[in-house]
């Protein structure tokens, strides 16, 4: 199955068990402001059972809080969004909502062109940020399949002729086809490969 995440920001002035992570791909910080980014993510199988909570995730950040994710989520029970077991919950949805309000967010996720969900949040500094997640919590069972993105953009306000710079991997991550156009102001991943959780 996969989600196509199509992420807008329309910019104006004004006793827990830890946390676990598995494979990531990082951008940050960019030089100027993201105002548009979308990748169509293939999750692979969800776990089960489940044991805890794990989340698949592409988001932005502005570095103070904010973090916007489209959240594709494994729990022991999934019936809470109408799934079976087995089956992905997908949502989205804003981490944090800290600080000044300088840009509305608009997320929209669509499986196979019919949107699921969608959200407007407004939001603090602008985004600079773009990366996956992979993100296991309460001792939850890892992923089981490989996650693959693909047809990654990411639009600025502004070229950023340096934001490939950012570039940081882990868990065995790896990307093809990392380009830009116009100087930099658009930069696209072709694919983006990352291997179950070990």
């Amino acid at each position: 199955m996969k989600f196509m995440v199509a992420t807008v920001l329309s910019i104006f002035s004004v006793g827990v068990l830890a946390d676990s992570w598995g494979g990531a791909l990082s951008l940050d910080p960019a030089k100027t402001n993201i105002i548009k980014a979308t990748t169509t993510l293939t999750p692979g199988a969800a776990p089960f059972p489940q044991t805890g909570e794990l989340f698949l995730w592409p988001g932005m950040s502005n570095g103070t809080g904010d973090l916007i994710q489209t959240t594709l989520e494994s729990w022991p029970d999934n019936t809470w969004c109408g799934a079976t077991p087995g089956q992905w919950c997908v949502r989205a949805s804003v981490f944090g909502g800290f600080g000044q309000i300088d840009s509305t967010t608009t997320q929209t996720v669509s499986i196979a062109g019919k949107v699921v969900a969608t959200l407007n949040h407004d939001s603090g500094p602008f985004m600079k940020g773009w990366g996956t997640g992979t993100e296991c919590d309460g001792g939850c069972s890892g992923s089981i399949a490989a996650q693959t993105y693909t047809n990654t953009t990411i639009m600025f306000d502004a070229a950023d002729p340096n934001f490939v710079n950012t570039l940081v991997l882990s868990g065995g991550t790896t990307f093809t086809g990392f380009a830009n156009q116009q100087g930099g102001k658009v930069w696209t991943i072709a694919s983006i490969h990352i291997p179950a959780m070990v």
